[in-house]
């Protein structure tokens, strides 16, 4: 193999399905464990004291380190468009931040409602709901955004089979928010989340046409 890969004119080339999936859960699995490090980044607050993806916040950095994992891989195997692969960072950060709003969003509604009533325990459920509905909605609009950023190189990621994919498969890796705010460990839901969204966007991008 040579270098052209390297070179800002050459054509990329995409491997076999399963190199660029494993490659993309892999880089998933590292962006989702770089995550979940304490971040060298403000941290963008939550109102309210209910949603905790770490002790402190979310941290904006694992939104950043996520989004510049797609789109490297997209210059690398897709195109060499400078914008267009900025499209694609900016876009999947958006749909970080989106995501986050969303889980936020969800999870305050629910326990500010009066679902299961007044009784001894009815919060506890209430968060306990709040938090994976809320996680599974934002998996949902997540990917729905990651799709959408990687699709304005590939297309092949804008047929409905490949999008509709991602954004089921982050609403339901999006259900892991539950157990990563009971245990206070943001690998529970970064890594899982990031690995099996990114895989399935190099599922979606060596779809046969």
């Amino acid at each position: 193999m040579g270098w052209d890969f390297l070179k800002d004119d050459a054509d990329p080339r995409l491997p076999d399905r399963t190199r660029v999936v494993g490659a993309m859960l892999a880089t998933g699995i590292f962006t989702g464990l770089v995550s979940s490090l304490p971040s060298p980044l403000p941290e963008i607050r939550l109102d309210g004291d209910g949603l905790i993806l770490n002790a402190t916040g979310s941290p904006l950095h694992a939104g950043v380190v996520f989004a510049a994992g797609l789109a490297f891989c997209i210059w690398l195997w897709i195109t060499r468009d400078f914008g267009k692969c900025a499209l694609t960072f900016s876009l999947v950060l958006v749909g970080w931040l989106a995501a986050v709003n969303t889980a936020n969003d969800l999870y305050q509604a629910l326990v500010g409602s009066e679902v299961f009533g007044a009784d001894f325990g009815a919060k506890q459920g209430r968060q306990a709901l709040g938090l994976v509905l809320g996680g599974v909605v934002a998996g949902a609009v997540g990917g729905g955004l990651v799709a959408f950023g990687a699709g304005i190189s590939a297309r092949a990621m804008r047929r409905p089979e490949s999008w509709i994919l991602v954004v089921l498969i982050g609403a339901a890796a999006g259900a892991l928010l539950y157990p990563a705010a009971a245990l206070l460990l943001p690998p529970v839901i970064f890594v899982p989340w990031q690995a099996l969204v990114a895989g399935t966007v190099g599922f979606g991008l060596t779809r046969p046409r």
